[in-house]
């Protein structure tokens, strides 16, 4: 799963336009309610959508610093999703109708150069996330979760996991037996010692490579 943080610490020079919301950890955010953009000035959120057949899929986390749902804001189009905090968190809510307004614009070339800048990263993120879900088998895409999260580790065969088994298996789109029973297997093949929200640990890298490239 991809994370960002602080791609729009600018927006904060203009938060007087904004209402200030605060969610405990695990709310739902009523973002149809609440419409508008947001800003996450502490805590972070995780994004899921939901697939035809009523699954929940994790896409993205976004941490401090951060807009989201600009998309929606500025296209009025409304995928079914949800948006959960991950810890406490502090959301400043801009007007739905902010980016309309062509005098905001205008008057504010910084934040809308760092909107679109971290729109066009977000699309990439999600780009990568269709293309990599649509290529190998359930095996083959937590190998590549688990090298994907070593490379953000510095290519650390010891590192945390930032999510739950149920958050990972959501993310791959399997059910959370699936997930268990492919890292039991990974086990036994000496690949990992280890997959805990506290540590993984790879014990075979190259087989894990090769793994990860199997269709």
């Amino acid at each position: 799963m991809a994370t960002v943080k602080e791609l729009n610490r600018c927006w904060e020079d203009i938060l007087d336009m904004a209402t200030r919301h605060v969610f405990e950890k695990d709310a739902i955010i009523p973002h149809k309610k609440l419409r508008g953009i947001y800003y996450i000035s502490s805590g972070s959120v995780s994004i899921f959508y939901i697939t035809p057949d009523g699954q929940e899929r994790l896409t993205l986390r976004i941490g401090p610093g951060c807009l989201f749902n600009e998309a929606r804001s500025i296209s009025q189009y409304n995928p079914e999703g949800i948006f959960y905090s991950t810890s406490k968190t502090v959301i400043w809510r801009f007007p739905e109708n902010i980016l309309q307004d062509e005098t905001f614009i205008a008057a504010h070339p910084r934040q809308i150069a760092s909107l679109l800048r971290s729109m066009g990263i977000k699309m990439l993120i999600h780009y990568t996330f269709l293309a990599d879900m649509g290529a190998g088998n359930h095996e083959a895409h937590v190998c590549r979760f688990i090298l994907d999260l070593s490379r953000c580790h510095d290519n650390s065969r010891i590192f945390p996991c930032p999510m739950t088994q149920c958050e990972v298996a959501s993310l791959i789109g399997i059910h959370r037996a699936t997930l268990l029973r492919i890292l039991h297997n990974l086990k036994k093949k000496g690949v990992i010692a280890r997959f805990t929200q506290r540590e993984i640990v790879i014990l075979d890298l190259p087989l894990l490579e090769e793994l990860a490239l199997q269709s």
